[in-house]
């Protein structure tokens, strides 16, 4: 049976990413020399986003509110740390862009569709940008950890940012059909 309290442990396991992305976000923006530390909160994150939904499930908690702070706090997680590599010179600001319309056009493709009765669930694109924008956040601290930094960092926003981009498209695809 599904649980309707909002601070469930799932959701509190869903919504710390929002609290470590912030304080992600302060270590970079002020150039802290604790990368490791930011490096470990970037790992916690993305292991929590994956043992969220399964604790929801094992507690009998699974929610539409859990399924709907899921998304919306791994995009302000993201987004935040895409914004804390852009304060801290790691990445031009303009490039933070293909991250936020990504997530603001689907999240209004998904209010459109609702409104129509039409239901826009998670695609497979949308699953394997996640990895890929998690994955990419990881390697870019990792790299500048370890002095690489112009070798790998942008490279490897770049290709978040491409995944990004065919997420949408997908997506509003994907809305397009249901039509």
């Amino acid at each position: 049976m599904a649980q309707s309290s909002f601070f469930t442990p799932p959701n509190i396991l869903t919504m710390s990413r929002v609290v470590l992305g912030f304080g992600m976000y302060y270590l970079l923006a002020v150039h802290s020399p604790l990368l490791w530390v930011v490096l470990v909160l970037a790992i916690i994150s993305e292991v929590s986003d994956v043992l969220d939904g399964a604790l929801a499930r094992k507690m009998g908690m699974a929610s539409g509110l859990g399924q709907a702070l899921d998304p919306l706090c791994d995009s302000l997680y993201r987004l935040t740390i895409f914004m804390a590599f852009a304060a801290a010179g790691w990445m031009p600001l303009w490039l933070v862009f293909p991250f936020l319309f990504r997530d603001i056009i689907v999240s209004y493709a998904r209010i459109m569709a609702a409104s129509r009765g039409v239901s826009i669930g998670a695609r497979l694109s949308g699953k394997i940008k996640a990895v890929v924008q998690g994955g990419a956040q990881i390697g870019v601290i990792v790299a500048h950890i370890y002095g690489l930094a112009d070798t790998i960092s942008l490279a490897l926003i770049g290709l978040a940012a491409a995944m990004t981009v065919y997420s949408l498209v997908d997506y509003v695809q994907g809305l397009a059909k249901a039509q």
